[in-house]
């Protein structure tokens, strides 16, 4: 784990213009190891996992890049590395879910002008073009547990540049004011939905790390230190999400973890002991720092309108059924029933307001492609990955939608296949000599 990622992030915030050259390097090197046969396709991965967990730092940082670069970027490396290597065939569940989102594409068309229309079509597919091209590119990989950890490992190093610029600009910041509210300034002056959730999955992957693969001592405390720092920052954004997805995905991994009593109790001992020093000892000087209104923000059963918002969703496919209103349109026509627009922050309910039969049809794969998953499986971490990542992934996207390229790479991931390598020492993955 690179310490040296820790002051990247407000490196960045200061860089100016010449912070492009982070992403830029990292594509660049993405699109190179994609280019280069010879290099395994778990390689390939690593870039774009760095590179999904860097994309929430270059949209905080202001850093001159396309908005949805994250996702764009990754799905382009990964295309280029199947493409190369001649790995033509998609899984048909992937498949299914992103053809049944196209017919709903041209309904914007009649809405806005053909710019328009492009950018908000662009802006709501991009999530699930992603989804479908890690999906594609996950089930070309075989992979070994130790590269299944660098590949968390990938994710995690520039979340701890996240983690470090919402610290750095929460102490030195002259005043801040807390309420009961989501807070932009804790949240290193960004959107703190989107902060938190990835904050929230350094906690998952940290988690995920410490039960799941054999690790020294001195890596065991690092990533513990890393797990509470990242739950510290993300409860002290004000937004929810984050924590409650990290909670969601790690249960899920840790249930499936438990092949015997004496051996799930041993992966649990790690992280009831971070559980019981965040609850007892970090929470409580952290409500005592924003004085009582931390406590007070978690004890709020409130949905911050995404049951109101989920709602009018159900209420648009029952009035257009068989085709939702199009792609980017249910904005437009909540207005009737909420009196303003409003954007879905949850994908699911998203799906069948704007796409109706097809958006259900399109649910129904991605519940497919879980199940199948698990029973792939033939290891009890494999099993335990996919069950945690999706669960992750579900959460995520009840909370925050599509705005982030995480959940549509890891929920790719859960098609990997993992191979012992103590029963095959030689692993090749799949497109590479």
């Amino acid at each position: 784990m690179s310490l040296a990622h820790l002051p990247l992030g407000v490196l960045l915030y200061n860089a100016g213009p010449l912070a492009i050259l982070h992403p830029i390097a990292t594509f660049s090197l993405g699109v190179v190891w994609a280019f280069q046969k010879r290099t395994k396709l778990d390689r390939v991965a690593l870039t774009v996992a760095y590179l999904i967990g860097a994309e929430v730092l270059w949209r905080m940082a202001k850093v001159p890049v396309p908005w949805e670069f994250g996702k764009y970027g990754s799905a382009a490396i990964i295309c280029i590395a199947l493409l190369n290597r001649r790995l033509y065939k998609l899984p048909q569940l992937p498949l299914i879910y992103f053809v049944a989102l196209i017919p709903a594409c041209i309904f914007p068309m009649f809405e806005f002008s053909l710019s328009e229309a492009r950018e908000r079509i662009s802006f709501t597919l991009s999530g699930p073009l992603l989804l479908a091209a890690s999906c594609w590119f996950f089930s070309n990989v075989k992979t070994t547990p130790l590269r299944i950890r660098r590949l968390m490992l990938a994710i995690l190093i520039p979340l701890l540049s996240v983690a470090f610029a919402t610290f750095f600009y929460t102490v030195t910041a002259e005043q801040i004011h807390f309420d009961t509210e989501s807070n932009f300034a804790t949240s290193g002056g960004f959107g703190p939905n989107q902060v938190s959730s990835m904050l929230g999955l350094g906690v998952f992957v940290a988690a995920c790390c410490l039960a799941s693969f054999k690790l020294d001592l001195k890596f065991k405390i690092l990533l513990g230190i890393a797990a509470v720092f990242f739950a510290t920052q993300s409860v002290l954004t004000f937004s929810r999400g984050g924590i409650y997805a990290a909670v969601g995905g790690s249960l899920a991994l840790l249930f499936f973890q438990f092949r015997n009593v004496a051996e799930g109790t041993k992966r649990l001992i790690p992280i009831l002991i971070l559980s019981t020093l965040f609850i007892w000892f970090v929470f409580p000087a952290l409500d005592n720092f924003t004085g009582g209104k931390l406590q007070e923000r978690f004890d709020d059963a409130g949905t911050s309108n995404r049951v109101e918002i989920a709602q009018s969703d159900f209420e648009l496919f029952f009035e257009y059924p068989l085709t939702g209103v199009g792609v980017a349109l249910a904005d437009e026509y909540r207005r009737r029933i909420l009196g303003s627009g409003a954007g879905s922050h949850t994908e699911f309910s998203r799906l069948i307001s704007e796409h109706g039969i097809l958006g259900i049809g399109a649910l129904m794969a991605l519940v497919a492609m879980v199940f199948i998953n698990l029973r792939r499986q033939r290891s009890t971490l494999g099993r335990a990955m996919v069950a945690g990542i999706s669960v992750w992934c579900v959460l995520f996207m009840i909370n925050a939608g599509m705005r982030l390229a995480a959940p549509s790479f890891l929920w790719g991931l859960t098609f990997v296949t993992i191979v012992n390598y103590r029963f095959r020492p030689r692993v090749q993955t799949l497109g590479a000599k």
